[in-house]
């Protein structure tokens, strides 16, 4: 991958994990337009505790090794209750290396904006793209209350991935 390319995390707040859903639909359905690279998504939906709790989720990059922690790395950063959930249903693989370049790469503005983002209401969306600019994708976000989108660039994820790998588990960062 270049290290120009796009790498970018959307979300958006809903009232009810409805309007969640179908905007997930229409965003999964539209990764086959363009360039998508990978594309992972996932609907939140705020439990009884006041914490938001990975719903319905799915991810191009799931058949990768670090498939898994493209979205759960990255929802770690933003929620990190709902972060930590997936990454223990998908594996801590990659995901060091995620939540690192996440908080090398991206504005902290931005990520501050868009955990308020997924903080103001009942549910939420979270879609990482890779290779394609988050702009494309927000307007799908048709049902969303607000909307929020983080830009980075893919810079040197390849190699920091492949560091994380280099460690044993017991030794990956996920937080700090």
């Amino acid at each position: 991958m270049h290290v120009d390319a796009p790498l970018a995390l959307v979300a958006g707040s809903y009232a009810s994990p409805d309007g969640a859903v179908q905007d997930l639909e229409a965003v999964w359905g539209a990764r086959h337009d363009g360039g998508f690279h990978h594309t992972a998504i996932a609907v939140v939906v705020r439990g009884a505790d006041g914490r938001l709790q990975v719903g319905r989720n799915n991810s191009t990059a799931k058949h990768l090794e670090w498939g898994g922690a493209l979205l759960g790395g990255a929802l770690f950063v933003i929620a990190p209750a709902a972060g930590a959930e997936l990454l223990a249903t998908v594996g801590l693989s990659g995901a060091g290396a995620i939540v690192g370049h996440v908080r090398q790469y991206a504005d902290p503005s931005a990520l501050a904006a868009t955990t308020r983002v997924l903080a103001s209401d009942a549910a939420g969306l979270v879609v990482v793209l890779v290779n394609y600019p988050g702009e494309a994708i927000t307007p799908l976000l048709a049902h969303a209350g607000q909307r929020s989108c983080v830009h980075m660039v893919w810079g040197d994820l390849e190699e920091e991935l492949a560091q994380d790998f280099s460690r044993p588990q017991s030794q990956v960062p996920v937080a700090s």
